[in-house]
């Protein structure tokens, strides 16, 4: 059973949400080498569906799955090149030997980077108490790609740790 957020302190509740947040981003690395065009997409989706379930769960905030699904898309469609970069991504995996190593570079990283985005900006609404049903896209869009930066530097730093 996962702890809720207010028998914690605020120290706890970021160690907590942070070590969710890392688990879930090194999985969506994972699954960006998954070599199938447009498979990964999926599985990347659904892990990151499973990540906003459980810091709802956390934040006693009802889940709404086809409404995260939109924040999903959303922030990822909100970042231009971020969108772009984990299609095109996919589609290269067709592409013999060079699609499949750009495919292979970029995507876990891509994917790990997102989902630690998407994380962070749930926890932020969450803890200012907000819901699925208040979420505001246009506000979160510059935090996302903040933390988009930030997540790159925590997959980074497991690669180094891999190595």
């Amino acid at each position: 059973m996962q702890p809720q957020f207010k028998d914690m302190t605020v120290g706890e509740r970021e160690a907590w949400t942070e070590d969710v947040i890392r688990n879930y981003a090194y999985g969506a690395a994972a699954v960006g080498l998954v070599p199938l065009p447009f498979i990964e997409l999926v599985a990347l989706t659904g892990l990151q569906l499973k990540l906003i379930h459980s810091l709802s769960i956390f934040y006693a905030v009802p889940f709404l799955e086809e409404r995260s699904k939109k924040i999903i898309v959303s922030l990822a469609g909100a970042s231009a090149p971020i969108g772009l970069t984990r299609a095109v991504c996919s589609v290269l995996k067709i592409v013999p030997m060079v699609g499949l190593l750009a495919g292979f570079v970029v995507m876990p990283a891509l994917a790990g980077a997102s989902t630690y985005a998407i994380g962070k900006i749930f926890v932020r609404h969450f803890e200012s108490g907000g819901t699925f049903l208040n979420f505001d896209i246009i506000k979160a869009k510059g935090y996302y790609e903040e933390q988009v930066k930030k997540g790159r530097e925590v997959i980074a730093e497991l690669k180094k740790q891999n190595n």
